[in-house]
């Protein structure tokens, strides 16, 4: 069962983050800027506050129009973040991104400190590449037959 931790590894730890002052226009643009679909919130001492995405972006232009982009990502995270451990299997991610309509998951070791983030693309890539290896290797014990 392929880990987060494994994943990690082959993806990269980096991690998109903004504070919770910036604008919303602000993050936005680094939203788009990385191709990517949600931001870490931290505070000014790095500690995890917050997780802001694009559709947290969208449902606030559709209900407040242009207006939004100048609230702050305060005003529109996500406060309560669900986090996931390196050691956690990513069916297991899977499954939890699924229940609780994650796309994105940050990643904290036992200490509490964040060590990179989770995509729904990243999980389903890792069972894809998991499937792929299980079928190579019934494929080659067919073989041996």
């Amino acid at each position: 069962m392929t880990t987060v931790a494994e994943v990690l590894n082959r993806k990269g730890h980096t991690v998109a983050a903004t504070l919770p002052s910036e604008s919303v226009a602000t993050a936005a643009r680094l939203l788009t800027e990385k191709r990517i679909g949600a931001l870490v919130v931290r505070d000014r001492r790095g500690k995890l506050v917050g997780i802001l995405s694009e559709r947290d972006i969208v449902r606030a232009v559709a209900t407040q129009g242009a207006d939004a982009l100048e609230l702050t990502v305060e005003d529109l995270m996500t406060k309560e973040v669900k986090t996931c451990r390196p050691a956690d299997t990513v069916k297991d991610l899977m499954q939890m991104m699924t229940l609780r309509r994650h796309r994105h998951v940050p990643v904290c070791d036992d200490a509490g400190d964040l060590v990179g983030v989770m995509s729904i693309g990243d999980a389903v890539k890792a069972r894809l590449d998991e499937q792929a290896h299980e079928v190579a290797v019934l494929k080659d014990l067919a073989l041996v037959r």
